[in-house]
């Protein structure tokens, strides 16, 4: 069991936790409810108080040498390895997510350091232009935007935030950190890290609480900039609290739908490891999530067999248990529209290979088994839009004729995220990827495979056009042009008219 000290929240430096908190979010295991990780008090002045504290610390942060800076996030990424086993545990009591996956992301936490200290800081490097006009250079350099808040994720709840945070600091911002109200006491130990590094006091800062004290911090005048992962609907809450501020830089990450589409010369195995892991790593619950699989006819039937029996013989369990592969859903209001969802796939005419059962286990939890579908020709398939019709540990396999075929199912999406396309042939990827309306299209990798070192951006209704991953520090970062002026530009003004 994970045994976790209420600390407050983390402000200038300090836990901070005054006497009668008027409201706490109370942590439970989602795979063990009975279990109680800790009550987490809320205040909501600490909002502005968090706020005052990284406007008083970024000034003296942003002057040091980017060198200085990155030795700090050095420091952090060497806690990280350090902590490593704690973090690992933490993840998983809070989210359910098995004892691999939290590993997975505890690793994903180690890299984005050093990939931000590597390559990221070329997305803002300074730059000269050798001759604007006759006798005029040019220069381009970036500058933090100030206060910077992070929203966090409840899914991958460290990692995700770890994604916006550290380019803030590396740039030169202060942060303040809510994290989603699912996991507080992952919240925590981030500040902890920070804490045991020493970072400057208000440089970083961490405020528990619900979706008011979300939108109270991003609406806050002193806020320069929003970096926000999670749902549509949250983030749409976001742009609205932000909507008499246009000047403040708000970055939406949302997700979106993602597919896979395993063409007829595909590696039918490797095509079904990776879209078994695509759809039901986390429970289904990742913003990369595969949710449909569109297979080419020839070869539907032994890939539908394959995957069926595989997903079958998934371990569904305790985050802690040895061999389990899925993990409960994070709340039970996940698992309930997850449930509600398959209800209303079955009206919608799609037929049910595999039902999701809510599964009953020596602990009681929001455990699901996983739920795989079948969508074939008809008239309902010409009516269906996936848009929200899935959540969880779900997935449809379409069966399509031709590639223009699999492309019209595949784009028939407002928020296209993340796609996948199984072939053995590289340039029939390079044609479809050429028409798919996705931000992120991997050649035989599922779409649970993305990487910090490249883009990170969907389509449509996934964001606001403000990539994540390598282009994260152009989310935190104001570039700032001039002209520099020569003797030979003076000799140009002087053949104006201008009187003397």
């Amino acid at each position: 069991m994970l045994s976790v000290t209420v600390l407050g929240d983390f402000i200038g430096g300090k836990f901070v936790r005054p006497p009668g908190a008027r409201h706490k979010i109370v942590s439970r295991d989602p795979g063990d409810v009975g279990y109680r990780i800790g009550a987490f008090p809320t205040y909501p002045e600490h909002v502005s108080q968090a706020v005052a504290a990284a406007v008083a610390a970024q000034p003296s942060w942003a002057a040091l040498e980017p060198a200085d800076r990155a030795n700090w996030l050095r420091k952090f990424a060497a806690e990280v390895v350090n902590r490593r086993r704690e973090l690992r545990d933490t993840i998983a009591a809070e989210t359910g997510k098995p004892l691999y996956d939290s590993e997975e992301e505890v690793a994903e936490m180690e890299a984005q350091a050093e990939i931000e200290i590597r390559e990221g800081v070329r997305m803002v490097n300074p730059f000269r232009v050798s001759e604007i006009r006759h006798g005029v250079t040019g220069s381009c350099r970036f500058r933090p935007l100030g206060v910077i808040a992070v929203l966090g994720a409840a899914v991958s709840p460290l990692s995700l935030s770890c994604a916006h945070i550290l380019p803030a600091l590396l740039a030169g911002n202060s942060v303040v950190f809510k994290p989603s109200k699912l996991v507080p006491a992952c919240g925590q130990r981030l500040a902890r890290m920070f804490d045991h590094i020493e970072i400057p006091p208000g440089v970083f800062n961490l405020v528990q609480g619900d979706a008011a004290a979300g939108s109270a911090l991003a609406a806050h005048p002193e806020v320069a900039g929003v970096l926000f992962s999670g749902s549509y609907p949250t983030g749409r809450r976001i742009l609205e609290a932000t909507l008499s501020q246009p000047h403040k830089l708000v970055a939406l990450h949302m997700g979106g739908l993602n597919v896979a589409l395993v063409l007829e010369d595909a590696d039918l195995d490797r095509a079904i490891y990776e879209t078994v892991c695509g759809a039901f790593l986390s429970a289904g619950q990742r913003h990369t999530s595969t949710r449909l699989v569109i297979v080419a006819e020839a070869v539907f039937e032994r890939f539908a067999q394959a995957f069926v029996q595989t997903v079958s013989r998934l371990e569904v369990g305790y985050a802690f248990d040895p061999g389990v592969f899925l993990g409960p859903l994070l709340s039970e209001s996940a698992r309930d529209r997850a449930l509600d969802m398959q209800e209303r796939l079955g009206a919608l005419g799609v037929k049910t290979l595999l039902r999701a059962e809510p599964r009953t286990l020596s602990r009681r939890g929001y455990y699901l088994s996983p739920g795989v579908y079948l969508l074939e020709r008809g008239p309902e398939r010409e009516r269906f839009q996936p848009d929200g019709l899935f959540f969880g540990p779900q997935v449809a396999l379409l069966p399509a004729a031709t590639d223009e075929e699999a492309l019209q199912l595949a784009n028939r999406t407002q928020s296209g995220f993340a796609a996948a396309v199984f072939t053995r042939d590289g340039r029939r990827f390079e044609e479809i990827a050429a028409q798919l309306r996705y931000g992120v299209i991997n050649h035989n990798l599922g779409t649970a495979d993305v990487s910090m070192r490249l883009p990170l951006a969907g389509a449509g209704r996934c964001g606001n056009h403000r990539p994540g991953g390598i282009f994260n520090q152009r989310n935190c970062t104001q570039p700032v042009a001039s002209l520099l002026s020569g003797a030979g530009a003076e000799r140009e003004a002087r053949r104006r008219p201008f009187p003397r």
